[in-house]
């Protein structure tokens, strides 16, 4: 079987994730072209990478928010009208999409593509971070019936696709989401050296794009209480800012609340070489989300180093961290329950990682995510053939 897998980033969690999954399904016998921007790594890889996708740029300080847009739509445009082209120019037997595109442009150019190749897409995130009107709901709703087959990561985003969506339950498949592949095994120390960071502090680590509905504003209040029990805890944020907001209003925080000598802050894009760094020198992860729809790629770096967690019980967090018993699970925006998870974590922390067996790591086994991917793929191609004879 010959696979186009479509990732327009080249970077961050969805480079990692997709190149994981392509190296799954190399294993599994097909043969796998990769489709992405420039910013994908120049590594050797047993699959093909072309990177002919126009990477998308960051809004500097000095350019307008007008601006910005302008070229984030004239760059999508671009990659939509590269994809498809490329798509069908060469005999591939299915176009796997890792995410949909700029809804306002593939409601409309995503529909060629499938009437000649059957389509699967990943929906990762099941709902918008935040609203845009270039991702309004009505797009969205029209860009997610056009695939053949969806991917979702578990069931409630299954649930979410079908009642909030509109979509089809049996159009829907549900495959979870594989541990983070590590791409640097380093030692705690070595690691906190790196960062100048405290080698005799237990160490919380808030990692990943900073947004309104990532709940750092509640990890901050709760690192008041934490230090009060736990003067060894050490917090370390590590992520960039998304261009909607600012980092001023948690410097506030940290300053009024006098927790800064516990609280080292590394606001940037972290680069792919660095990932492993931050994990490898925390122990603990804490994912204090107030509203989200999808699986986190953080969760399963997490995953990845065998750290414990602390998670707030939206989207399939909860349920993961319920089920594999590696971490504790608080409700959403409550500080005093996040509060005291962190407390009650850092204290036992060990027993929380003996967890990670090989029998928990073989759950989130990228060549049998791979297989189970191959079976969606199948599913396509029949829906596909099946529409070409209904028409």
């Amino acid at each position: 079987m010959r696979i186009l897998m479509i990732e327009h980033s080249g970077k961050s969690g969805m480079y990692t994730y997709t190149d994981a999954l392509c190296e799954g399904l190399h294993k599994c016998g097909t043969d796998v072209t990769v489709l992405t921007s420039s910013a994908w790594p120049e590594k050797e890889r047993p699959f093909a990478i072309k990177r002919e996708l126009s990477e998308f740029t960051r809004q500097q300080g000095t350019s307008s928010k007008l601006h910005w847009a302008a070229d984030r739509m004239s760059r999508s445009l671009v990659n939509i009208l590269r994809r498809n082209k490329f798509a069908l120019s060469e005999d591939f037997d299915v176009v796997h999409l890792q995410g949909a595109g700029l809804p306002l442009l593939d409601q409309i150019f995503l529909k060629p593509l499938a009437k000649k190749l059957p389509l699967v897409l990943t929906v990762h995130d099941v709902m918008s971070h935040y609203d845009r009107f270039v991702s309004k709901n009505t797009f969205m709703k029209n860009n997610l019936q056009i695939p053949h087959r969806l991917i979702v990561h578990y069931e409630h985003g299954k649930n979410l696709l079908t009642k909030h969506w509109d979509i089809e339950a049996d159009k829907i498949d549900v495959i979870p989401h594989g541990i983070m592949p590590l791409q640097n095994k380093v030692e705690t120390k070595a690691a906190r050296e790196k960062f100048n960071l405290p080698l005799d502090k237990q160490i919380l680590l808030f990692f990943g794009s900073i947004r309104e509905n990532k709940g750092l504003e509640v990890l901050l209040k709760s690192m008041k209480d934490v230090l009060k029990q736990n003067p060894k805890a050490f917090l370390v944020i590590a992520g960039a800012i998304q261009r909607e907001i600012s980092f001023q209003k948690y410097s506030d925080i940290i300053t009024q609340l006098n927790i800064s000598e516990n609280v080292r802050e590394f606001i940037k894009f972290i680069p792919d070489e660095d990932v492993d760094y931050f994990f490898a020198a925390s122990d603990v992860v804490i994912l204090p989300y107030t509203k989200f729809a999808s699986q986190s790629g953080v969760l399963l770096r997490a995953y990845a180093h065998e750290k414990p967690v602390v998670v707030s019980d939206v989207g399939a967090m909860g349920q993961l961290v319920n089920s594999d018993e590696i971490g504790l699970v608080v409700e959403p925006a409550n500080e005093k329950a996040l509060t005291q998870a962190i407390i009650d974590i850092l204290s036992n922390s060990e027993n929380y990682k003996s967890r990670y067996n090989n029998q928990l790591k073989s759950r989130y086994d990228w060549k049998q995510i791979a297989n189970m991917t191959l079976g969606v793929y199948e599913k396509a191609i029949t829906q596909k053939s099946k529409n070409n004879a209904i028409r």
